[in-house]
């Protein structure tokens, strides 16, 4: 396998992958059991870190095999048929294009339907950078600024919340820098009724009055903090988030994004699965229960990897100086990262640009995004299974693509250069 390696800020490939990685990903605890894998900023230094490298490559031993095909055909061909995956789905974009596209596999396990292209996927936490983008819009709309505190805008919260959030801002929450505590600071939560809008006032309500953590601004990541920032959103706008979703991000994308598991919009798209031994068994979306459906805007939007291919556009778009949707102010606030994390989005620099990324799963599919603004690529993988092996060999299959691709680009820029230099040479001899 071929994985990612940062030393000295360069971007290297690695030919094996340590044990160290093992378990790095791993499921959330308590309020969200069973609900979303936790995505920590160390997570990407364990995902690169992986071995010490010479400068002259990955190792020094003769022995090494050589790197794989890092085509995406081949790596979600392993993905299947090498590491039992159901269905693996992938994406690959370059100069603002999607350049290839493949599916694999099955929609569910001991059943023939293949998974195609075109087909729905659980994208986890990765929507999580498509909720700040819509805030981003509110805020450009001025219906909400970054300096926004909760008990500002959500009902009844005056007076009570903790005074370790006292002072947490809308950017806080989006930068998990707000000290709301983490999925495991949480051994157990209050069911909330009404609507999901009324359930998320009453979940903002119980979190910020419970006792924090830590101190603002230390980084804990946590999903609770973007109920409230969707709460916000709500508050000031009367309506509610998947409304707020279609009108402002997904609609003008032209994006059809669902919300919930894809079987929930068609029993015939691919199913969940979780680990069984050396396979993985199909699991129904009962498992999750709806009384935590108001945690959505954490991690609860299906689509196309053609759609999330249109949302990493956007953002490339954006960081080449092109914004759409949100001002450039705006997107500069989304993509300044404070450590290794901006508003739903790793942020890392390396010798080949800044990286921007995300994983998400709900333990039942995984997904992950990369992109290299700089380079102007990005590659995304999704799985409709989840699991810490699950979530390894597909984070490990996109970093592979990533780097093929990034040699693809480094390839050519070098033939173009000769090719110049040869016409110059060509056009002196005929001077």
């Amino acid at each position: 396998m071929m994985s990612l390696y940062v030393r000295n800020n360069e971007l290297l490939p690695c030919g094996r992958l340590s044990a160290a990685y093992t378990g790095v990903i791993r499921k959330g605890e308590g309020m969200f059991s069973n609900r979303y894998y936790e995505f920590r900023a160390a997570i990407l230094q364990a995902l690169f870190l992986i071995l010490a490298l010479s400068a002259g490559g990955c190792s020094d031993d003769p022995a090494r095999p050589e790197p794989e095909d890092p085509s995406l055909a081949v790596q979600l061909e392993r993905l299947v048929e090498v590491r039992g995956i159901p269905g693996a789905l992938g994406i690959v974009m370059q100069d603002g294009a999607i350049i290839d596209a493949g599916a694999r596999g099955v929609r569910r396990a001991g059943e023939p339907d293949t998974i195609a292209t075109g087909d729905l996927i659980h994208i986890g936490s990765i929507t999580k950078s498509m909720t700040a983008t819509m805030i981003a819009i509110l805020v450009d709309e001025g219906s909400l600024s970054w300096d926004t505190k909760p008990a500002d805008v959500i009902p009844g919260l005056s007076g009570l919340v903790h005074p370790g959030y006292a002072e947490s801002t809308l950017l806080d929450l989006l930068r998990h820098r707000a000290a709301i505590p983490a999925d495991e600071d949480f051994a157990s939560i209050p069911g909330f009724t009404g609507t999901l809008p009324e359930q998320r006032v009453k979940a903002s309500l119980w979190c910020l009055q419970q006792a924090s953590p830590v101190a603002r601004g230390t980084y804990r990541y946590s999903n609770a903090g973007y109920v409230i920032a969707a709460c916000m959103a709500e508050s000031v706008t009367g309506t509610g988030w998947r409304e707020l979703m279609d009108s402002r991000v997904f609609g003008p994308l032209g994006m059809e994004a669902f919300y919930g598991w894809p079987t929930e919009h068609d029993a015939a798209q691919p199913s969940g699965h979780e680990p069984a031994g050396s396979a993985y068994s199909p699991v129904e979306p009962a498992i999750e229960p709806d009384s935590l459906d108001f945690i959505e805007p954490a991690g609860f939007v299906s689509m196309t990897m053609e759609d999330l291919a249109a949302f990493m556009k956007l953002h490339i778009d954006a960081l080449q100086g092109n914004p759409r949707l949100v001002s450039g102010e705006g997107f500069g606030i989304l993509h300044a990262p404070v450590g290794d994390y901006g508003c739903g989005l790793g942020i890392v620099q390396t010798n080949k640009g800044m990286l921007y990324w995300h994983n998400g799963s709900n333990t039942y599919f995984f997904a992950v995004m990369y992109i290299l603004p700089e380079h102007n690529v990005a590659v995304a993988i999704a799985v409709n299974a989840g699991g810490d092996e699950a979530g390894l060999m597909t984070h490990t299959a996109a970093e592979t693509v990533l780097l093929g691709l990034l040699d693809q680009v480094a390839t050519a820029g070098k033939n173009f250069e000769g090719n110049k230099a040869c016409i110059l040479q060509g056009n002196q001899r005929g001077n």
